[in-house]
Formats: C-alpha cells, sequence, structure tokens
C-alpha cells in the first residue's frame, strides 16, 4: 500500500498537472519499507494496474485537516477541475511536510533531486 504524504508542484506554471506526489511504501504488518515519489501518469498506471489484480485501490491520502486517510480512486482523477486532484490538492506540500518532520526532531530530510 502506498501512503500520499505531500505534494510536489511542478514549477513550471504552465505544467501544473504534472506534479509529483511523495509517499510511504507501507507492508502488510503495517511498516514503512520505502520513501518515493511517483508523477500523476505513473499513479494513474499503478491504480490501473493494482485495481485488475485486487480490484480496488493500494493508495490512501491525509488530507490538510483530517484525521482519517481516504483512498485515493481512478474517478479522483476525472474531475471538473482538471488542475487538482480532490485528494491531492489537499496534501501538505514537501516544504511543509518537511517542517512538520523538523518539528519531530526526526533528522530525516526530503526533497527533489531533479
Amino acid at each position: 500500500m502506498y501512503l500520499a504524504i505531500a505534494v510536489e508542484p511542478n514549477r513550471d506554471p504552465r505544467n501544473q498537472t504534472d506534479y509529483k506526489v511523495w509517499f510511504l511504501e507501507i507492508d502488510e504488518t503495517g511498516q514503512v519499507v520505502g520513501v518515493g515519489a511517483k508523477t500523476k501518469k505513473e499513479i494513474v498506471e499503478n491504480l490501473f494496474e493494482n485495481y485488475k489484480k485486487s480490484g480496488k485501490s493500494n493508495w490512501r491520502a491525509f488530507r490538510k485537516g483530517s484525521e482519517r486517510s481516504t483512498p485515493v480512486e481512478i474517478f479522483d482523477f476525472v474531475s471538473m477541475n482538471m488542475l487538482e486532484n480532490t485528494h491531492f490538492g489537499n496534501l501538505p506540500t514537501l516544504s511543509e511536510f518537511q517542517a512538520v518532520l523538523n518539528t519531530l526532531q526526526s533528522r530525516l530530510e526530503l526533497r527533489s533531486i531533479a
């Protein structure tokens, strides 16, 4: 399962729909086994692949101000506002999430290298 934790908007204002989502990869026991980032296109491809295998979403997201995660579904990407996904538009930005990590004094830094 993937848990979306932050969104990294595209720096080019002409390509705002090409954002990246940072995520935690979680195994069957609930342990974090990886950290990564995927583009919107990669997430949609991953969702379709998982729907074929299991019939359900393997992505969840914590939106700002929410205490519970919610599943990310294919139909979330087919909305009236094509510039913002209903989940990822409400995720903290990468810098906001880093501020949370800094508060926790975790000595873990997430930043884009490309």
